[in-house]
């Protein structure tokens, strides 16, 4: 497709970020890359992977909250849950608003807004495993590491965008 962005370019813009190999395994590989043609359509590739970390963590809380026997790891998956779901509302709000194109400041502060809200809410899970009693090992790292690779992705993408 002759109207895509060059394969080149998105390796190239990976080498940029702290994660080269993991933005070239989520984001260069992705087989929507071939139709990208530039990096708004780079942010909604990688506000989905996003989205489809966040849902991948909802999925294993719901399956691991039988194995919390304790109340206080109840409570801590219990506000993972609503924390997630938080991620899933805001990272969706941003994605819509990607899905708009739009160059407006307006719409790239919203998006930035609503990704920070999508990061922190995920963050507060992964801080609740170290509060209010004995430190447990969080059962969501994997995805909270996931996520926070793909919000610095996308920080870059939406610095791209601005410039």
């Amino acid at each position: 497709m002759s109207s895509a962005m060059p394969i080149t370019d998105v390796h190239n813009f990976c080498k940029e970020t702290f994660e080269v190999d993991f933005c070239l395994k989520y984001i260069g590989s992705d087989q929507r890359m071939v139709a990208a043609r530039d990096f708004s359509d780079m942010f909604l590739i990688t506000i989905s992977e996003t989205q489809i970390q966040v849902t991948n963590a909802i999925t294993h809380i719901n399956n691991i909250r039988q194995s919390l026997n304790d109340p206080l790891g109840k409570n801590r998956i219990g506000l993972c849950e609503e924390k997630y779901e938080v991620a899933a509302t805001s990272f969706h709000k941003a994605w819509e608003i990607g899905q708009k194109k739009s160059n407006s400041s307006t719409d790239r502060m919203e998006i930035t807004r609503s990704t920070q809200a999508g990061f922190d809410a995920v963050c507060e899970c992964e801080d609740e495993w170290s509060k209010h009693g004995p430190r447990q090992e969080s059962p969501l790292t994997f995805y909270y590491h996931n996520v926070l690779k793909l919000c610095q992705i996308t920080r870059l993408i939406i610095s791209k965008l601005e410039a």
